[in-house]
């Protein structure tokens, strides 16, 4: 049972035989999901963060397909991480959360399911307009 109040752990299921692994993640048990666009985050320098942003309506799964990297959510106040790695746990992240990916191993590959199309006006990237952001909308 996970503790995690953000993320939504998603179980990936391996299934091998001689001919290899299959990975299987069935994204049903979220609800209705419909993947509108999906990217993959590659060769980010060992020191560096990827995301350092918000959105306000995208949804997305983010999966790691080769090495690791961590994921560290917050609506402001609770913070939480997860280090993804492949063969392991995928993870949904619902709209109005601040992202932060980082500590990726040469060698890591994410995979990002995303809800909507890219929209310019949907991300937030400052985390003070963020903060400012969540508190309207508590409103």
């Amino acid at each position: 049972m996970s503790s995690l109040k953000i993320l939504k752990e998603i179980e990936i299921r391996n299934l091998t035989d001689s001919r290899g692994t299959l990975n299987v993640a069935e994204l049903q048990e979220i609800g209705n999901f419909e993947t509108k666009r999906l990217y993959f985050i590659s060769n980010v320098p060992v020191s560096h963060t990827r995301g350092a942003h918000a959105h306000k309506s995208l949804k997305q799964f983010f999966f790691s397909v080769s090495g690791k990297f961590t994921l560290t959510v917050t609506d402001g106040t609770y913070t939480e991480s997860v280090e993804l790695s492949p063969e392991n746990k995928g993870y949904f992240l619902p709209c109005g959360y601040w992202r932060d990916l980082e500590n990726f191993t040469s060698d890591a590959i994410c995979v990002v399911l995303a809800s909507e199309h890219y929209d310019a006006e949907d991300y937030i990237h400052s985390f003070e307009e963020f903060v400012e952001w969540k508190k309207n909308e508590s409103n």
